[in-house]
């Protein structure tokens, strides 16, 4: 068992926020309410990791300082993400795979034979995004929004609130009002379709709300559920505003994707790009490591029929460069060429990439429905290399910048070591180790006698084409027992892997946000 105090001294403190004196004065009052909605939530998270853990939460949480409170506050719970979520303190149960999505106890075997004898109706709800699965003389579907009713409703009011607050900025202000409303009453109806849509449409407002069930990474299980997650962001509209020629190329960068094997994208009609500041964050998205950047809604009707937006964190982002990227590609690479204007687009490109390739499959099955718990990994492994194939083939075209392949590749590999050391389990971390493993078996990175990387910049766009490529496939066609083989293949680390990853050891693994609001 990790020392608690080890792990976080891992992430280094660091104070987010942004100056809110440009912003209309209905919205700065609106600011209170919205993170009122953003606690209810984080609420309901606790209780899809484990019924039991808000009252621990709450009694940690107003224990005196020190390493357990520190610990809870950021990871959210007794368990080690850097640990394959081990239990970090004597005494804490083990975190199950399903979380309290599912029965304790209930493995993917029995679940998948169990659900399979039911009728094909309430199969399909067993297998929802947005369902807890309970026992009841059988195994039984409860929606969300009928399983957390008093969170929702709390939350629900302080989104009304908000929303009056904000439409007191006057006509200009209609949109983002209506937005909030609207977002209020589909949570306590579940109609999480709607309210995505909506938000995606939702343009050149002076702030950004996210909150809702989203991402599958809680869902060890089956890699299917939801997990709620809430962010409020100020957004910076000039920077913004410079990224518009990538929104409007986004059909050639979709053209740079394979569709094998029958696939179908689900590019729709709208990929807005917002440069924001995060204020505060609750649920999944404050659980440890914090995102420099997201694409959303996953819904593959909303982003076949509307769209998606990408949302760019600058200050997390910035942050995480100068705190961990620089330093790792020095230690790694020595004479780096890694800067943060190849890891901005890289990861702007990153979130673009998401919504490109296979989202389909010949059949009309989503993808992540086909693989299952396989897909994080390789569709978080499908993302980075397609951003990265995007700088190398798009540069100076579709509104993305020319960079030199050295500098990418410097910029790549220091963010490849970045996520690794978060775990190499976790979605990301797994997903860099496939990538790192494939450019080393395909001559572009190569260990030298000291235990530095080598790299051969020139062998780099070949190798990145032909992973993509495999990957896409992977996607589109892979029997389970294929996407094993090749998650078996490329997900184990090299001795000299580990032995560079350890030697990191000084370096802050990532941030520990603090916020103002």
């Amino acid at each position: 068992m990790q020392d608690p105090a080890a792990v976080l001294a891992k992430f280094s403190p660091t104070s987010l926020g942004a100056d809110l004196s440009g912003l209309p004065p209905g919205v700065r009052a609106a600011l209170p309410s919205l993170k009122r909605a953003l606690d209810g939530l984080h609420r309901i998270y606790l209780r899809q990791l484990d019924e039991s853990l808000p009252a621990a939460y709450d009694r940690v949480l107003a224990g005196p300082a020190g390493t357990e409170r520190d610990f809870y506050e950021f990871f959210l719970g007794p368990w080690n993400p850097l640990e394959g979520d081990a239990p970090a303190f004597p005494g804490a149960p083990e975190r199950r795979p399903g979380a309290a999505l599912y029965p304790a106890g209930l493995s993917a075997e029995e679940f998948a034979r169990r659900s399979a004898a039911t009728s094909p109706a309430e199969r399909e709800r067993l297998h929802d995004h947005y369902t807890v699965v309970q026992e009841g003389g059988g195994l039984v579907a409860v929606d969300y929004h009928v399983q957390y009713a008093a969170e929702l409703a709390g939350m629900a009011e302080a989104l009304r609130e908000a929303a009056a607050s904000v439409r007191a900025d006057g006509p200009s202000a209609e949109g983002l009002a209506a937005y909030l409303e609207l977002r209020a009453k589909t949570l306590v109806e579940g109609d999480y379709r709607s309210a995505d849509a909506a938000w995606v449409k939702l343009r050149d407002s002076p702030i950004e709300l996210v909150l809702g069930p989203y991402e599958v990474y809680l869902d060890a299980l089956t890699g299917t559920k939801a997990a709620y997650e809430g962010m409020l962001f100020a957004v910076d509209r000039e920077k913004g505003r410079a990224l518009r020629d990538i929104e409007a190329g986004l059909p050639e960068l979709a053209a740079a994707f394979p569709l094998p094997a029958g696939s179908r994208s689900a590019v729709g009609g709208l990929a807005p790009i917002v440069v924001v500041d995060l204020l505060y964050s609750s649920g999944e998205a404050r659980q440890g490591v914090m995102a420099a950047a997201f694409n959303l809604p996953n819904d593959p009707w909303v982003r076949g029929n509307v769209g998606w937006k990408q949302v760019m964190i600058r200050n997390v982002m910035e942050a995480k460069f100068r705190k961990v990227g620089e330093p790792v590609s020095r230690a790694v690479l020595g004479d780096s060429t890694a800067g943060f204007e190849p890891f901005f687009f890289f990861v702007l490109l990153h979130e673009v990439s998401h919504g490109l390739g296979p989202a389909f499959r010949a059949d009309g099955k989503p993808v992540d429905q086909a693989l299952g718990a396989r897909y994080t990994a390789i569709e978080e492994a499908k993302a980075d290399t397609g951003a990265l194939h995007l700088l190398l083939a798009k540069g100076g075209a579709a509104g993305v910048p020319a960079f030199g392949e050295r500098e990418l590749l410097d910029s790549y590999v220091a963010g490849l070591f970045r996520s690794m050391r978060f775990g190499l389990h976790e979605a990301h971390g797994a997903a860099n180790l496939i990538e790192f493993n494939w450019l080393a078996e395909s001559g572009v990175l190569a260990w030298n006698p000291e235990g530095r990387l080598v790299s051969r910049p020139e062998a780099l766009r070949k190798s990145v084409a032909a992973l993509l490529g495999e990957l896409c496939r992977l996607e589109a066609a892979a029997t389970p027992a294929e996407a094993d083989a090749f998650l078996a293949r490329y997900g184990k680390p090299s001795p000299e892997l580990e032995a560079a990853i350890a030697g990191l050891a000084d370096i802050p693994t990532d941030i520990r946000p603090r916020f103002s609001l």
